[in-house]
């Protein structure tokens, strides 16, 4: 009889332990949710890059200065000092680099954040700074002007608003760019001033620098368009192979002038 009581007494703990256990997994009886695995940790995106250089092709043009009188520059500097009359349309280096090529590649699914701030584009010494400023489409862009002279911001645009006004001294007046673009910045007071805004629908973008060098990080294994643009040598179209091993691609680009048509005359 004792070893009855016994093994019904067993099998009620059993039969316990097993309702517990149960409870406890499904969290029913505690009004929680039920007990998960842990989720596996994720996987980070591989990341690689594209680097190289951008180099002229061709002779080598003269290099001139920008026409700056002493009379149109009155109020760009502070006493002693004089407008900055490099001509910044075409820049080589001692190697052909290239200065100024806007190289740009844009990757399907990946979204670009938008800055709160503005992007700054000033006008000091009666030139503008910089010389190109790339933002992404939809961003705020703020016209400085930190001389002591007016200064005219002239935008003219085919996909977004039109700009023509007066900037004083000191002051500053902003827009919001949502078209991708290139847009031509001048100044009717101050005719040698340019400079060049690019809204772009891009996801990656670089400048090359003073070597005609660039990078471009983050981007996707695979392979990817990019594009190049020079405000006087147009644009340019290469594929570029990133690796699975993100190592950094190399690309070496060359630009030249395009060659005049000539028309032939009929007889």
């Amino acid at each position: 009889m004792g070893s009855m009581n016994h093994g019904r007494l067993s099998i009620g703990c059993l039969l316990a332990t097993s309702f517990l256990t149960a409870l406890l997994l499904t969290g029913a009886s505690l009004g929680q949710e039920p007990v998960k695995e842990p989720a596996p940790a994720a996987v980070a995106a591989k990341v690689g890059t594209l680097a190289g250089s951008v180099k002229f092709e061709g002779e080598l043009p003269e290099v001139k200065e920008l026409a700056v009188s002493a009379k149109s520059a009155s109020g760009c500097c502070p006493p002693g000092e004089e407008v900055d009359r490099q001509d910044l349309s075409l820049v080589i280096g001692p190697d052909r680099g290239l200065q100024g090529v806007l190289v740009s590649v844009k990757v399907d699914g990946v979204k670009v954040d938008i800055p709160e701030e503005a992007y700054e584009l000033d006008q000091k010494g009666c030139r503008f700074t910089p010389h190109m400023l790339v933002v992404p489409k939809g961003a705020k862009v703020a016209f400085l002007n930190s001389d002591e002279t007016s200064h005219n911001v002239h935008l003219i645009t085919v996909l977004n608003d039109d700009l023509n006004q007066t900037v004083l001294a000191g002051k500053r007046l902003e827009r919001t760019y949502s078209e991708p673009e290139r847009i031509k910045v001048t100044c009717d007071m101050h005719t040698w001033m340019k400079s060049w805004l690019v809204v772009t629908d891009a996801t990656h973008w670089a400048i090359t620098d003073e070597k005609g060098q660039f990078t471009l990080e983050g981007l996707p294994p695979g392979e990817h368009e990019v594009s190049l643009w020079h405000e006087t040598l147009g644009s340019k179209t290469m594929k570029a192979v990133v690796g699975e091993d993100g190592k950094v691609a190399p690309l070496e680009v060359q630009m030249a002038k395009k060659k005049k048509k000539t028309r032939r005359r009929r007889r």
